[in-house]
């Protein structure tokens, strides 16, 4: 934190100086000064004081969209010494509960205000907890201070990267140390217009992207509520950032205008950014390899990395200066790396937060972070991440008694319309399409973001005769929402970070008793807490494969038509249940 601190004693009084940008609806642009927003976190802090903060033993939570109050409330929190407890973004009643339980307040913005009365029938807080609306126009008693003690103190509380729901408390000492590693590799200046496209309440933003802006002096830019991927290049091109996060859809968004510029004839940097170069692209969630080489060669690096809450974010990064396609880069230097003997990755040093879960007496306690995953580190120091062993490599056959489940499903629904994510090319849309093929009827679509993988698919499925019965689409998240509809059965076999995108974006597709089906490592954290909530889905784990979660929706999405029943392509002959290949 201290060179965050260093920046707001300095700076704190500047009126001219701007700290959030906030893009209209109309495309105009509502800036706050440093003086604006310290002068509103003075205000709400002087409010907590009097109001509800007991010396040493607050806890705060803070519920608030992308917003100027989420930056508003961090930076109250900060001059008090407050830990701080984000509720992240799509959180459910039961995960938010968990997050605040023990929390002696609430801040909360208009999209903060709105979520608890939604979840008015589930209530998260605990009992006589307060609600404090942060009010940007508040008047403070004087100006912004922060203390002149470098303590170190729990300053958040974040959600475990994976698992269940648990809890890590992120230390000052490791955001400094994380701070400091990742300016040391930055170029000068690099966050000074940080525009932000993930949730400010991710750990991306609480651990890395606000704080930088910051350090450099720096402004955070956010664009208007709701603005679709699709809009994102007219976006970032009217506002010229110096850095910008990159997600999946965004990615997605940037490839197409940078095609239609240099179809055009014009430079890429000047049409996307409004810049003569390209702002410092880095990841605010894992975006897939596919899509970063095809960022590269559209001259469009993109800074890949790992990290983790249990490290108080990035473990390793790619950086203008250390580069290399397919790794995610190399360790920072406050961090320490080593492969244990079944090839885990292990993390130490100077990074690690304190687990706030009540220890297991029969818990490894080695030292090292043991992270999960499976990865390898090259004699340049570069780390490649393996998926893990119990998740199927792309191409492999699906086992037989998956194969047998998806086949059975299709045939007992007599689906007229299956809709698969991701994990197409390792046998399942064989399966679904057989199925298909023996109801006589049916539609199956399959969503695969590699392009390799989905003409391999393709090629699969015409070698087999069940072409006639599926549809190949290299699309990704974005597409799903124009998914044929309303969706009968729907398969999700992606990486875990990708489950719940997938599910959110298929939802609008759905039907009452449409079935939903995760694979292997997928169902995990969030996604079981969506399903298994009890407001919208009816979920049970299966003891098939490598598991899988069964999810029956139970509410209706938006009215869709239902398309008449697929033609049958030619005479229907009796199929024999496939065996698993």
């Amino acid at each position: 934190m201290r060179a965050v601190e260093t920046v707001l004693r300095r700076h704190a009084e500047d009126s001219d100086r701007p700290l959030v940008e906030v893009t209209a609806e109309d495309g105009t642009a509502v800036v706050h000064s440093y003086r604006d927003i310290t002068r509103a976190a003075h205000a709400l802090g002087e409010r907590l004081a009097a109001r509800v903060l007991r010396a040493g033993a607050a806890r705060v939570g803070v519920l608030c969209g992308d917003s100027a109050e989420a930056v508003v409330a961090e930076l109250a929190l900060l001059a008090l010494r407050v830990t701080g407890c984000p509720v992240p973004p799509g959180a459910s009643a039961p995960t938010a509960a968990t997050l605040l339980a023990d929390v002696s307040a609430v801040l909360a913005d208009t999209h903060g205000l709105a979520l608890l009365a939604a979840w008015a029938d589930h209530p998260v807080l605990p009992e006589d907890c307060p609600v404090v609306p942060v009010d940007l126009a508040a008047t403070a008693s004087g100006a912004y201070r922060v203390p002149d003690d470098d303590r170190d103190w729990i300053c958040k509380i974040l959600p475990a990267s994976a698992g269940p729901v648990t809890r890590v408390g992120i230390r000052a000492h490791a955001v400094a140390a994380h701070l400091d590693a990742l300016r040391a590799e930055l170029p000068a200046g690099a966050f000074a217009r940080c525009a932000v496209t993930v949730p400010l309440a991710t750990l991306a933003h609480q651990v890395a992207a606000t704080p930088l802006a910051i350090a450099d002096r720096g402004c955070l830019v956010l664009p208007p509520a709701g603005v679709p991927d699709t809009a994102l290049p007219g976006w970032t091109a009217a506002v010229r950032p110096t850095a910008l996060a990159v997600t999946p859809p965004g990615a997605v968004a940037l490839i197409g205008a940078a095609r239609t510029a240099r179809r055009e004839g014009r430079p890429v940097p000047a049409a996307l950014f409004g810049t003569p170069g390209v702002p410092l692209l880095w990841c605010g969630t894992e975006v897939p390899h596919p899509l970063l080489r095809e960022c590269e060669g559209l001259g469009l690096p993109v800074y890949a990395g790992y990290g983790l809450a249990e490290n108080t974010g990035a473990v390793s990064w790619n950086t203008p200066a250390a580069r290399r396609s397919g790794t995610v880069g190399r360790p920072l230097s406050h961090v320490r790396t080593e492969i244990g003997p079944d090839g885990e990755l292990l993390v130490g040093g100077a990074g690690l937060a304190v687990s706030l879960t009540p220890k297991d007496p029969d818990a490894d306690t080695d030292g090292w972070l043991h992270t999960g995953v499976r990865a390898a580190i090259d004699a340049d120091g570069f780390v490649h991440l393996v998926r893990p062993e119990r998740a199927r490599r792309a191409g492999e056959p699906l086992t037989p008694e998956i194969g047998r489940l998806l086949y059975s499903l299709v045939r007992s629904l007599r689906a007229d319309c299956v809709v698969t994510f991701d994990g197409t090319a390792d046998g399942s849309l064989v399966q679904l399409a057989a199925g298909a093929r023996a109801n006589g009827t049916g539609q199956v679509v399959g969503h695969v973001p590699d392009a390799h993988r989905a003409a391999d698919t393709r090629a699969r499925l015409t070698a087999a005769g069940l072409a006639p019965w599926a549809e190949v689409r290299h699309a990704g998240l974005h597409d799903l929402g124009r998914a044929p509809a309303p969706v009968d059965l729907a398969l999700l076999d992606c990486r875990p970070d990708l489950t719940l995108p997938a599910l959110t974006a298929l939802e609008g597709r759905m039907r009452p008793g449409t079935i939903v089906l995760a694979l292997g490592s997928a169902p995990t954290g969030p996604y079981l807490d969506r399903v298994r909530d009890g407001a919208d889905y009816l979920s049970m784990p299966l003891p098939v494969g490598a598991g899988a979660e069964v999810s029956i929706r139970l509410t209706p999405a938006t009215a869709v038509p239902r398309p008449a029943p697929r033609p049958v392509p030619g005479p229907v002959t009796p199929t024999p249940q496939p065996s698993g290949e």
